[in-house]
C-alpha cells in the first residue's frame, strides 16, 4: 500500500507544480496582457534653428525593461530613419512645421508609438521672424559675438532686444533656438549679481556687456517720461505705454504676441517687446510665452524680492510688480547714460 501510494503522489505534485506555473502566467497576462506598460514618448523642441543638430531619447516604457528597439521616422531631417534610444538629428534647412514619429517594440509584446512635431525657424530670415525695427545703432557682445541694436530714449540707450549671454539664466523651456529671438531668461541674483541699485545711470553691470547695466527704478522712470511727455513714477501701471513699446512680431507667419484689441503692438517706440514668458522654481516650471513679457529691474523691492515691468497681450499698460529674487525669472534690457 506504501509502495503504491509513493509512485501515485509523483503525478500529483507534477500536476500540482504546474497549475501554480500556470496560474503565475495567467496572473501575468492578466496585468500586462500582450501591451508594454507605457507608451512611446520623448522631449521635442518646440523650436528648432533650421540645420540645427539636436538629441532626442526615448522615454514612456517601464515595462519589460529589456529587449526594447527604437525606431524614429523623421521626414525632412538628418538621417529620416535611425535606431536607438537616444539618437542625434540635424533639423531641415526649410523653413515649416514638421513631425517625428518614435515607435518602440518588443518580440513578445504590440509595439508603440508617438509622435511630436516642432518648427523651423530662422531669426535672421524676415520671411521666418519679422515685425521688429532694428535701427542702425548696434554693439557687439564681446563675450559671445552676439549683436544688439540699441536706441536712445530720454537720457540713456536702450537695448532694443532682449539680451541672450547663455553665461546665466536658462532659455524658455525646451527651446533653445527662442533664445535668439526673445532672449534667455534670468534670475535677479543672477541679473544683478544680487546687488541692488539706484539712481539714473547707476546700475549694476550685473550680466550686461561691458559698459551697459541694469536698469535702475530711475532708469525705468525716464524711459517712461521720454515715451509719456511728462514724469511717470515707477509705481505706476504707465496706462497706454505697453502696446506703444510692443512690436507685433510674427514667428513663421504666427503672432508671437496672441491678439487683443486692448493691446494693438503698435511699438511707434521701436524698444521691440515680446511676449517671452517667464519661469519660476529654479527654471523648474516655465510660462506666459506669447501672453507676458516680463523685464527686470535692478532695484530691489526688498531683501528677497526685486522688482519688474510687465506687458500682458490684452492690456495696454506697462505695469509693475515684484517676485523672489532666486524664485522668478525674467528677461533683461541693458543700458547706459547716452552720450
Amino acid at each position: 500500500m506504501r509502495k503504491y501510494l509513493y509512485f501515485v503522489s509523483i503525478p500529483l505534485i507534477l500536476a500540482t507544480l504546474f497549475s501554480n506555473l500556470s496560474c503565475k502566467k495567467e496572473d501575468k497576462e492578466d496585468e500586462y496582457g500582450s501591451y508594454m506598460v507605457g507608451s512611446a514618448s520623448f522631449v521635442m523642441p518646440l523650436y528648432l534653428l533650421k540645420s540645427q543638430n539636436f538629441e532626442l531619447t526615448a522615454t514612456g516604457v517601464s515595462y519589460p525593461t529589456e529587449g526594447l528597439s527604437y525606431s524614429w521616422k523623421a521626414e525632412g531631417f538628418t538621417p529620416e530613419e535611425i535606431t536607438g534610444k537616444s539618437v542625434t538629428l540635424q533639423a531641415p534647412a526649410t523653413l515649416g512645421s514638421y513631425t517625428i514619429t518614435l515607435t518602440i517594440s518588443h518580440p513578445d509584446y504590440n509595439q508603440t508609438a508617438g509622435n511630436r512635431s516642432t518648427q523651423v525657424i530662422d531669426p535672421n530670415d524676415p520671411l521666418s521672424f519679422s515685425g521688429v525695427v532694428n535701427g542702425s545703432s548696434s554693439i557687439v557682445d564681446s563675450r559671445d559675438g552676439r549683436k544688439y541694436y540699441y536706441k536712445k530714449i530720454g537720457n540713456l540707450d536702450w537695448f532694443t532686444s532682449n539680451l541672450a549671454w547663455e553665461g546665466a539664466g536658462k532659455y524658455y523651456g525646451t527651446a533653445a533656438a527662442l533664445n535668439e529671438i526673445t532672449g534667455a531668461l534670468y534670475s535677479w541674483d543672477e541679473a544683478t549679481s544680487g546687488v541692488s541699485s539706484t539712481g539714473l545711470g547707476g546700475g549694476v553691470q550685473g550680466i550686461c556687456p561691458e559698459g551697459w547695466s541694469i536698469p535702475t527704478r530711475e532708469d525705468w522712470e525716464d524711459f517712461a517720461t521720454a515715451i509719456n511727455g511728462s514724469p511717470l513714477p515707477f509705481y505706476n501701471s504707465w496706462e497706454g505705454l505697453g502696446e506703444m513699446v510692443s512690436a507685433n512680431a510674427s514667428l513663421n507667419g504666427n503672432n508671437l504676441w496672441k491678439y487683443s484689441p486692448n493691446n494693438e503692438k503698435s511699438n511707434p517706440v521701436e524698444w521691440n517687446a515680446l511676449p517671452g514668458g517667464s519661469s519660476t522654481n529654479g527654471f523648474k516650471s516655465f510660462s506666459n510665452f506669447g501672453l507676458f513679457g516680463f523685464w527686470w529691474s535692478g532695484t530691489e523691492k526688498n531683501s528677497t524680492e526685486g522688482e519688474y515691468r510687465y506687458i500682458h497681450f490684452d492690456n495696454s499698460n506697462f505695469s509693475h510688480s515684484y517676485g523672489g529674487k532666486s524664485f522668478v525669472a525674467a528677461s533683461v534690457r541693458c543700458v547706459r547714460l547716452s552720450s
